[in-house]
């Protein structure tokens, strides 16, 4: 599994919708929220960059978004999120979204024998969809925790 630790700053712009994790799955309150926020991109005819994006944010939370190319605040309900990673794990899924369950635990298993320490937010964005599952792209990011750096590991 390839995987990438970035040390620069990545900021992101979304507009779309919250939701918790505590009663569904994370398909269920996805696809839900995901459908929510296209319906609403629709009926206002606004201008996208076109990719889904899921962010899983602390206390079971999950904000699904877009990046817009125009500005939205006075026409839409989308609500806006600035995802902001200083420091994270960058890898690229290639093929069917039904695997991303169990790459999740592969990647946290490789930071953990890296030292590192996942934080919070991480997301999913997905590239453009193909029909042919084995060639869809999800780029995951996970935050790193700013406090623990690699090889440093508690003396207890």
């Amino acid at each position: 599994m390839q995987i990438e630790i970035i040390d620069a700053p990545l900021r992101i712009s979304l507009f779309g919708y919250h939701g918790s994790l505590d009663r569904e799955s994370v398909p269920v309150v996805g696809k839900r929220l995901m459908d929510k926020m296209w319906r609403e991109v629709q009926a206002c005819g606004l201008k996208t960059k076109g990719i889904n994006h899921w962010v899983y944010l602390p206390d079971s939370m999950m904000f699904t978004g877009i990046e817009l190319a125009e500005d939205v605040t006075a026409v839409s309900t989308l609500a806006p999120l600035e995802v902001s990673l200083e420091r994270y794990l960058r890898h690229v899924h290639t093929g069917p979204y039904s695997h991303l369950p169990q790459i999740w635990p592969q990647l946290v298993d490789e930071l953990k024998q890296q030292g590192e320490v996942p934080a919070k937010p991480s997301l999913e964005i997905y590239g453009h969809w193909n029909e042919d599952p084995s060639k869809c792209e999800t780029t995951i990011l996970i935050a790193l925790n700013q406090a623990i750096k690699k090889g440093i590991h508690d003396a207890s």
